[in-house]
């Protein structure tokens, strides 16, 4: 099903742009134009969420909190319910609670728009708290802390022995559940997927030239990226998601890179809110259990700057255009294979309920024979 969505829109925004292409020869006004391409993310979007769940796309309003504190005014919303409008203006406030996308559009996207897209969607942030944990946010942070650690979320003892890494890799995946989708769209701009990544990385090294800077980190990276045909994807596992691995000195993948596919890849991200929030089926994702494939791009590792402070040190996973350019191919899945030694043992566990190490002489007299 999202396949076959993606691929309309796909064609919808290929038409569309074409018409507003003609458009823009005629008309010079800035906000105009702008509003035009907003008008158009805003129709993409109304034809690709689920009908009879009380969704709304607005376009130029606001999301405030308990508190009274209010964001910047954002380009588009995707949310729950009417809203409070505005006395004579076609605009509107949401409660932070009801809000499930917040999205930045961009006629074109280079280095800066970026930048000045990365600051506007900060301003989530500032609204955000206080705010109460529903079930759906629950949920999504248990099964996303499970893909991306390799383990059950855990509990309140065992989060009080934790290391700083695990702590603030456990806070990131929260925040990420926590906080709604923030996206970018762009729909001209860098011409290849190097050029954006080349582009994003020479932006970030001119901010931190002369030192650490607040706001660029994991948590405030926005959810996604599309730039053109292009894609920068972030690794929290809300679908995106990469396991912590042990051989990168401890860096952690926080953003990949893809080509083509764009609309594809904002639906996911949506549909996935809306399957927790409203408890939909995973039949709406289709039955292809392929693994999507993306360009490894940026990682990052937490880094004590002074007695007090924690900062953030990036690497970037540079790859050649040439690579770049050869189409990526879906991995077909398939089910992990074990030996008869894991078997026996899974087993030996699963009938047991829990082995002893140091005192179950069964279990030890069959791992010293199997080497």
């Amino acid at each position: 099903m999202i396949e076959t969505i993606s691929e309309l829109l796909e064609e919808f925004k290929r038409l569309s742009l074409e018409m507003i292409k003609k458009e823009d020869d005629d008309i010079k006004h800035r906000v105009a134009i702008g509003e035009n391409y907003e008008g158009m993310t805003s129709e993409l979007l109304s034809r690709g969420i689920f009908k009879g769940l009380n969704l709304r796309i607005v376009e130029r309003s606001f999301i405030y909190n308990d508190s009274g504190s209010i964001s910047d005014e954002l380009d588009c919303l995707l949310v729950v319910g009417e809203g409070i409008k505005m006395t004579y203006a076609d605009r509107y406030k949401y409660h932070i609670k009801d809000v499930i996308a917040v999205i930045q559009v961009k006629k074109n996207i280079f280095a800066k728009d970026i930048d000045d897209a990365h600051k506007n969607l900060r301003s989530v942030f500032n609204v955000s708290k206080p705010r109460d944990v529903d079930d759906a946010m629950g949920r999504m942070f248990r099964n996303a802390y499970k893909l991306i650690v390799s383990k059950d979320l855990p509990n309140e003892e065992r989060r009080k022995r934790f290391t700083k890494r695990e702590d603030i890799i456990y806070s990131y995946i929260m925040m990420e559940a926590f906080h709604p989708l923030r996206i970018v769209i762009g729909y001209y701009g860098f011409k290849s997927e190097h050029s954006l990544r080349e582009g994003f990385i020479s932006k970030m090294e001119k901010l931190t030239k002369k030192g650490p800077v607040r706001g660029y980190s994991p948590f405030s990276f926005p959810s996604l990226y599309l730039c053109g045909d292009f894609s920068i994807l972030k690794n929290n596992a809300m679908p995106i998601g990469y396991p912590i691995q042990r051989d990168r000195d401890f860096y952690f993948p926080i953003l990949f890179t893809s080509s083509g596919k764009t609309m594809y890849h904002l639906l996911e991200l949506i549909w996935t809110r809306l399957a927790y929030k409203f408890e939909l089926g995973s039949g709406i994702f289709g039955e292809n259990f392929d693994l999507e494939s993306v360009h490894p791009f940026l990682w990052c590792k937490e880094r004590q700057i002074d007695e007090d402070n924690w900062g953030w040190e990036f690497y970037y996973h540079s790859i050649s255009k040439k690579e770049l350019e050869q189409p990526l191919t879906p991995l077909p899945y398939k089910p992990i294979e074990i030996t008869d030694e894991q078997f026996i043992v899974l087993q030996y566990v699963s009938n047991s309920g829990s082995i002893v190490v140091e005192s179950d002489a069964k279990f030890n007299k069959f791992i010293l024979k199997k080497n």
